[in-house]
């Protein structure tokens, strides 16, 4: 690795290498690795042209990506890369108050947007939102006063030689990702470009990908395995095929149609492709590798899983956001989680630790539960404008910086990690992070009730599905509740019960007891 950690060195790499290898596949258009390179730098000559390549106050300029599942995603962040800049990903399904919150936060210098992007910018975004807004598809109608905001691509070199993509230091910061917080505000994780690439260069040594892979790419750009779908697939040389939100159903023929060779996806995914029968005896023999991340990987779903995959490794990976996409990796036989009937999450990946301490820091025993802590070079730097909370979740422990994951874990005695649930109440949905006091937080402002509650409710073999949300608040209207959570906060975290009662249980510390909760909604469900 040379002494520049831009993210989009490799995509410059192959381009001078392998331009007209495949690069991305969408919607039946491909971009090869020289289109790819070409339409990232005129990203990279606009945004200099509009003065958003800058350092501000020392760090790198900040670009927010307002993009779909889409080519022109990709090549929004790799041209935000190329320039020299942090990628902030803003989802297309977070409503205007979120975003709002979002540009507030981040201090950007510009937006880069595709026509579903470019549809969700309201006057009050553009009030709130940078001096620059580069549309990469039709122009958007937009008030008068808005236009100077709009850049138009410049055209495509013809002949002239494209600059490297820019130096980026390894403690410059690569991206931005915003998770779920517990105030009701997202928590923004900085990761540097140096643990970004060490991430991308040990994955694709560790699962061995190739250039002659065809690898599925399943998420946002908020998500962070797309982290691991998109830079690893293109440091191999690879192509990443990106599947339809609208053909998530069927993702299997898209496999077949696409020819992959690498399925990844959180095992919700294939979880729903079983319940629909989808996942036929040999329906994805084309597959030598299949990685799954995100959240707990059950027994069911394996077992399927190696009936339509017969000659597909599976590798079970895990990570916080915090430690840059994945930091364990079970492989092999698979072994399960005593009594959990979910996949191990294995051993640290190259260049991450991983213990697991009492709550004053000090490692326990073998098979003694405590909270699964992260070491190593794949650390954030922090959270955005949070001091003491990044303080607090990367603690200084003899000299060696750890992540409290919060996550309660137990190490066997052959030395594998099991990871059994959250210590506190944050919890996977589809593979996203939320806390349900952020949603908490909300109820209680929507509804102006004291006392409320939200618990992952039902659980599928180990693995939350959905959100109900108890409010003590008898007159409530529930249905309008939703209604106005969907405003609020993304469709992910939007309960799909909320339920009215005189009181709800208390435990001893005064708190809303989420155990008798849950225990009463197994009573209703009996």
């Amino acid at each position: 690795m040379d002494n520049n950690f831009n993210l989009a060195s490799a995509i410059h790499r192959h381009s001078l290498n392998t331009p007209d290898a495949a690069a991305v596949v969408s919607q039946g258009r491909t971009l090869s690795y020289g289109e790819l390179a070409s339409e990232a730098g005129r990203i990279a000559r606009c945004l200099q042209a509009a003065g958003a390549t800058a350092r501000v106050d020392g760090r790198l300029p900040r670009i927010g990506i307002l993009a779909s599942r889409s080519l022109g995603a990709c090549t929004a962040l790799i041209g935000a890369a190329w320039a020299g800049a942090t990628y902030v990903p803003l989802g297309l399904k977070l409503p205007e108050e979120r975003l709002l919150a979002l540009l507030a936060q981040c201090q950007l210098s510009a937006i880069i947007t595709d026509d579903e992007g470019a549809a969700l910018l309201s006057e009050r975004l553009l009030d709130a939102g940078p001096d620059t807004v580069i549309h990469l598809g039709r122009r958007p109608a937009v008030a008068d006063r808005h236009a100077v905001k709009l850049r138009a691509l410049p055209p495509p070199e013809a002949g002239a030689e494209r600059p490297a993509p820019a130096a980026v230091a390894a403690d410059d910061t690569a991206y931005i990702i915003f998770t779920s917080g517990t105030t009701g505000l997202p928590k923004g994780v900085m990761i540097p470009a140096g643990a970004a690439r060490h991430y991308i260069a040990m994955i694709t040594a560790h699962l061995g990908l190739q250039a002659a892979d065809r690898a599925l790419e399943t998420c946002e750009l908020g998500f962070d395995f797309s982290v691991h779908n998109m830079f690893p697939t293109w440091q191999a040389g690879a192509s990443l095929h990106i599947l339809p939100a609208t053909r998530v159903m069927n993702a299997v023929k898209f496999a077949a149609d696409s020819g992959l060779t690498v399925w990844n996806s959180v095992p919700s995914l294939a979880g729903m492709l079983r319940q629909i029968k989808a996942l036929k005896p040999a329906s994805l023999a084309g597959l030598r590798l299949t990685v799954f991340g995100g959240e707990q990987l059950p027994a069911g779903v394996v077992a399927a899983w190696r009936e339509a995959a017969p000659d597909s490794a599976i590798v079970n990976l895990y990570g916080p956001t915090e430690a840059t996409v994945f930091c364990l990796a079970q492989g092999g036989e698979l072994p399960l989680t005593p009594g959990r009937d979910v996949v191990a999450i294995g051993r640290p990946l190259p260049g991450s630790e991983a213990a697991v301490l009492d709550p004053q820091g000090r490692p326990v025993a073998d098979g003694t539960p405590g909270e699964l802590a992260i070491a190593g070079c794949q650390l954030a730097s922090g959270y955005l404008g949070a001091p003491e909370l990044s303080a607090a979740r990367f603690p200084d422990y003899d000299g060696q910086r750890w992540y409290l994951t919060g996550d309660l874990a137990i190490r066997d005695a052959a030395g594998s990690f099991h990871c059994l649930g959250r210590i506190d109440n944050q919890i996977k949905i589809n593979g996203y992070r939320v806390e349900l006091e952020e949603i908490d937080a909300h109820l209680r402002i929507v509804t102006g009730a004291d006392v409320v509650g939200s618990v992952a409710w039902p659980c599928v073999d180990g693995t939350p599905r959905g959100i109900v949300s108890v409010v003590g608040a008898p007159a409530a209207d529930s249905e309008q509740i939703i209604a106005t959570l969907k405003q609020r906060i993304p469709a992910y975290m939007v309960p799909s019960r909320v339920i009215a009662r005189d009181s709800l249980p208390l435990n001893h510390s005064g708190k809303v007891d989420r155990k008798a909760l849950l225990a009463w909604l197994e009573r209703e469900a009996a």
